[in-house]
């Protein structure tokens, strides 16, 4: 991932010692842009890409966007690995805001399905059951979400 950015003029720099929900900070090349990116990357992307388990039954709406929204900054990057059907990564760019959003709103429509079911400890995954498209169009490849390209003139 680090090495993507760089090859599209970005400086990233990944992080050390595991820092909480943040694996490469990333700047343009003018050091006056920059994003927080978590990167999750699966090989089996209709079964979507692990973000959190959820701990409190009671407040989980709140636990989830409180966990994943985290600030207009931070990002994640999806990534579905090269396969057999496919020779190159595919990179979803999505704000945190959005993550959150998607894995609530996807928990809601299971518990409105499944009245019975509990959300302790259950592990929540963005994109689970597949992308729609309006999705896929929104964030796939979207790398200039990321609020990095350069708009001020050069000197």
């Amino acid at each position: 991932m680090v090495a993507e950015l760089s090859l599209r003029g970005y400086i990233a720099l990944p992080t050390t010692r595991n820092l909480k929900a943040v694996d490469i900070v990333a700047f343009n090349n003018r050091l006056s842009r920059f994003a927080f990116i978590q990167v999750k990357s699966t090989d089996q992307p209709r079964s979507g890409w692990p973000v959190y388990t959820i701990k409190n039954a009671d407040n989980w709406e709140k636990e989830l966007r409180d966990t994943l929204s985290l600030g207009e900054r931070f990002f994640y990057v999806f990534v579905v690995l090269p396969s057999k059907m496919q020779s190159e990564p595919v990179y979803y760019i999505v704000p945190s805001a959005d993550v959150a959003e998607m894995v609530i709103n996807k928990t809601r429509e299971y518990l409105r399905e499944h009245p019975s079911a509990g959300v302790a400890r259950q592990l929540m995954a963005w994109g689970y059951g597949g992308l729609r498209p309006e999705e896929n169009k929104r964030y796939r490849n979207k790398w200039e979400l990321l609020g990095l390209d350069e708009t001020e003139p050069s000197e």
